[in-house]
């Protein structure tokens, strides 16, 4: 950045104390055997969208929650355990959440890409030093330490290993050790959540695709190229594949639906939902009331 160690500290902790910036490690559910994400699509009824967003958003097993403008009110991801675990939800626990009018649900089958670095753009040339390593370890055989150490990391992606160390009562190497054996593995990955706005990116969409099954292979890692292409995932039910997009405004947009949808072959269907405001991502709640992201508040 061309800046002193501490004025880059000091900036970043200015905007991390004022909410901002938060920080944050994201476990793989899958590879941490922790269940397997779930999408939810939910419509509600007038004026209870906010309510049932902050219902939902308060349960330990939703990963995200957003507003949208579109065909459905909410999209919802929930990691569940089991089938069991997923039919309790859908039969009996959502028929309580007053607001809630229809729903549907598709499993996510695979992951192709989740990303945090959407705005690396902004970095020009410097962009290139974000880039990681390929992830090359096998996943651990996870042990109570290294579910309480995700389980800390989760709440607080700025831990230092030392406190880590104090509240798992083990040594600084051994927290040293589980922390890079799990980031290794992609087990667990860090990042940043900031209001996209804030970047100049005002247009934030969650795309359903439906497609030629031989071809979504190759149309789920095309997307993924894109850095604008923040999720992309394959899944069974209401898509086939279904991504989330950051944008900069309507020529964006356009570019993106013309230049990058309109050229994927086998696409058949398209649905896009803006999202109009994220409540919670990555089991974080980044807002304080519906409609007013917490970095507008301070």
């Amino acid at each position: 950045m061309g800046a002193s160690e501490s004025a880059v500290s000091r900036r970043a902790n200015r905007m991390i104390k004022q909410g901002v910036l938060r920080v944050f490690a994201a476990a793989d559910p899958l590879l941490c055997g922790l269940g397997y994400p779930v999408l939810l699509q939910i419509e509600c009824a007038v004026g209870a969208a906010g309510a049932v967003a902050r219902t939902l958003a308060a349960r330990p097993d939703v990963r995200f929650v957003a507003l949208l403008g579109g065909g459905y009110d909410l999209v919802v991801e929930l990691i569940v355990p089991s089938r069991a675990h997923l039919t309790a939800v859908l039969v009996e626990e959502l028929n309580t959440v007053p607001g809630i009018v229809r729903t549907t649900t598709e499993n996510v089958v695979r992951t192709f890409k989740t990303s945090y670095d959407w705005g690396r753009t902004l970095l020009g040339d410097a962009a290139a030093l974000l880039d990681r390593p390929p992830e090359t370890a096998s996943p651990p055989e996870l042990d109570d330490i290294d579910l309480r150490l995700i389980q800390l990391l989760t709440a607080d992606g700025r831990s230092s290993v030392t406190d880590l160390a104090e509240r798992l009562a083990v040594s600084e190497s051994m927290a040293r050790r589980r922390l890079e054996q799990l980031t290794a593995s992609g087990c667990l990955r860090f990042g940043t959540l900031i209001d996209s706005e804030l970047l100049g990116y005002h247009w934030e969409l969650f795309v359903w695709l439906g497609v030629d099954l031989g071809c979504l292979d190759r149309i789920a890692r095309e997307l993924a190229t894109h850095p604008e292409v923040r999720y992309v995932s394959a899944t069974a039910g209401y898509s086939d594949l279904a991504c989330e997009v950051v944008l900069r405004d309507h020529e964006d947009l356009y570019r993106f639906n013309t230049e990058v949808l309109g050229s994927l072959e086998g696409v058949n269907r398209v649905e896009i939902g803006t999202e109009l405001h994220t409540v919670k991502r990555a089991y974080v709640n980044v807002s304080t009331r519906y409609g007013v992201p917490e970095a507008r508040l301070l």
